[in-house]
């Protein structure tokens, strides 16, 4: 059985329990500028019901955030200020917290802000303000912002939203620009673009537009946002054939990612050219399907516990989950680990260790957990969802 996911135990927790009036200690940050024209000089907590903690400045409400956007939080700095040390964030639990429990969480999400603000660069970071200042333009009406966004056949499209729209807010808005139906728009999906690569599929309650204001990439001239395929089995992919769009976006991804070495068509890449030649998209997908690396997600190599020395290169498909042993630099080696996928027993993500961890089960031998330390675990851990979503579709449709 899976690990409860946080949205299930939010469910979970009774409302009466939570304590919307009870006003957490201020904490003191004298001298320390926000960057948006006023003093950090106390910082406190309400909860609500939900587990939403409203964060407030000198008795005025800044946002209300969960816990998971914190951990995003945390993710996003680590990112930015690689070379500092940051304290710990309170860890993620997968069952029904105690009072007690919570009590805990919240001081300890007190002190992590205390100690991360007081760093000024830190405090004044774009990250930081951007997460404290958004329900403040919430109070008085959110501006509008536009998000230009890459599409798979080399176009962009420009999309005007509000500033703290969702992922998922973001990606209705653009597949209603390009004219997705109702089910297009389910085999796609909004990514940022970490380099030449790799991308990273956004998750549903992360801000694209904090994204794009950052910019940590300038691999698409001009954005950071790219529409791209999330899908894993070709079967679904092949009842797309009479749907214009959806095999338009599949062939020019299909062919950036042949140029890109994702997908391995050495063998066919004469046969291909001449059918990219005369454009015969389906015809060039039914024989790009066959070849190795199609519809499979490669991750940027990583260490994992289940190795002392070297990374690994982690890749997921439809058919299978494999660890391709490499060095610390990412020079592949011989051994490669490859898991069915009902071998696994569960998955989920240690968000503090920055890890996505798996437990599978080979025979009659004992279940193992697996660790792999990944600044990319939440994307990983939504792949397996997916994986397994699919899965599903096959065994009640084939």
């Amino acid at each position: 059985m899976k690990v409860k996911s946080e949205s299930e135990v939010v469910q979970l927790c009774p409302t009466h329990r939570r304590q919307p009036t009870r006003l957490l200690r201020p904490w003191d940050f004298p001298g320390k500028s926000t960057g948006v024209g006023f003093h950090l000089s106390r910082l406190f907590f309400v909860l609500p019901p939900h587990q939403v903690y409203n964060v407030y400045m000198a008795g005025r409400q800044l946002c209300s955030k969960r816990y998971r956007e914190f951990a995003i939080l945390h993710q996003n700095l680590k990112r930015e200020f690689a070379n500092f040390t940051f304290p710990r964030l309170p860890g993620k639990w997968p069952f029904s917290l105690s009072e007690q429990q919570l009590d805990a969480r919240r001081r300890g999400l007190e002190e992590y802000l205390e100690k991360v603000c007081s760093i000024r660069v830190i405090g004044e970071s774009d990250i930081m303000q951007e997460f404290l200042s958004e329900s403040d333009e919430n109070y008085n009406g959110v501006s509008d912002v536009e998000l230009r966004v890459a599409l798979p056949d080399g176009t962009t499209v420009t999309v005007r939203v509000k500033k703290n729209s969702t992922t998922d807010q973001v990606y209705q808005a653009i597949a209603a620009k390009v004219g997705m139906d109702s089910t297009t728009v389910n085999y796609f999906a909004l990514f940022e673009v970490i380099n030449h690569s790799f991308v990273r599929k956004l998750a549903p309650n992360e801000f694209p537009h904090k994204l794009y204001v950052q910019n940590y990439t300038s691999a698409v001239p001009g954005t950071c946002l790219t529409i791209r395929k999330w899908l894993f089995t070709t079967e679904e992919e092949i009842l797309l054939n009479d749907n214009d769009l959806a095999v338009t976006y599949f062939f020019h991804q299909a062919v950036d990612d042949v140029k890109k070495g994702y997908i391995k068509a050495e063998e066919k890449s004469y046969q291909l050219q001449k059918l990219y030649e005369q454009r015969k998209m389906v015809m060039y997908l039914n024989m790009l399907r066959t070849c190795e690396g199609y519809n499979e997600i490669i991750f940027p190599h990583c260490a994992c516990d289940s190795r002392r020395k070297g990374h690994v290169i982690t890749a997921i498909s439809i058919t299978h989950f494999k660890l391709h042993a490499c060095t610390e630099e990412g020079q592949l080696e011989n051994q490669v680990i490859a898991f069915e996928w009902d071998e696994m027993q569960r998955w989920d993500t240690d968000e503090e260790g920055m890890a996505f961890c798996f437990e599978y089960a080979r025979g009659e031998k004992k279940p193992r957990w697996v660790k792999i330390f990944t600044p990319y675990f939440n994307y990983m851990h939504e792949c397996f969802e997916r994986v397994f979503c699919e899965l599903k579709w096959r065994k009640e449709e084939y």
